[in-house]
């Protein structure tokens, strides 16, 4: 068993025993104990199919530094073009470094991101002290992830409200849960992702 796969192993045992435990019946968990042990570095591979297309999807964290990579295929494996995004957070407040398609002074102030950059949304709402209270805690395919509530993470929620959904364990983006539809649509990444993080440090 490789470093990264033993760090994973015990994350998610760590995230089981909590999910087993800590949030309430009907499934809200305060939101600070959670944000507070997440790792400072995870990396995410998947997929997220649509009915002409597949996009191939990687994303990770780096300290306050944020990456995602969206790779387009057609249904022939055919390249259709790649998209690449960077942000990051600097004292309490999300900074676009590469990738955000308004205007530069729209993209200087948007700090409302949506999709799989959110983690850093809510890294700099911990860091402002500006946090939402608590989440829901869901299985996504399997794995534990709490879901934020649209309107209480965004100052100017979505017309079409969709709830962001974190790794309990590891803090990344896997989801949007949709309170309308009663399920996850949207961003949401495919069975079979990889969530890799930083091997613990030895006792």
């Amino acid at each position: 068993m490789t470093i990264a796969s033993a760090a994973l192993v015990a994350s998610t045992a760590l995230a089981l025993a909590w999910a087993a435990s800590a949030h309430a019946a009907d499934g809200t968990t305060p939101l600070a104990p959670i944000v507070a042990d997440w790792p400072d570095q995870f990396a995410v591979v998947g997929t997220k199919a649509e009915p002409l297309y597949t996009e191939r999807i990687s994303f990770a964290r780096s300290g306050d530094d944020f990456t995602l990579t969206i790779e387009v295929l057609s249904q022939g494996d055919v390249a259709l073009g790649t998209q690449t995004s960077t942000v990051s957070v600097d004292d309490g407040t999300v900074r676009w470094v590469e990738g955000c398609t308004k205007t530069d002074a729209q993209c200087e102030h948007d700090t409302a991101l949506r999709g799989f950059l959110t983690t850093a949304l809510v890294v700099a709402a911990e860091h402002a002290g500006t946090l939402p209270a608590s989440g829901v805690v869901r299985d996504l395919h399997g794995t534990d992830v709490v879901c934020i509530d649209d309107a209480a993470l965004y100052p100017a929620p979505s017309v079409v409200s969709l709830h962001p959904c974190f790794d309990i364990a590891s803090g990344a983006v896997l989801g949007q849960w949709s309170p309308d539809s009663h399920a996850f649509v949207g961003a949401t990444l495919a069975d079979g992702f990889r969530i890799t993080t930083p091997a613990p440090p030895l006792p």
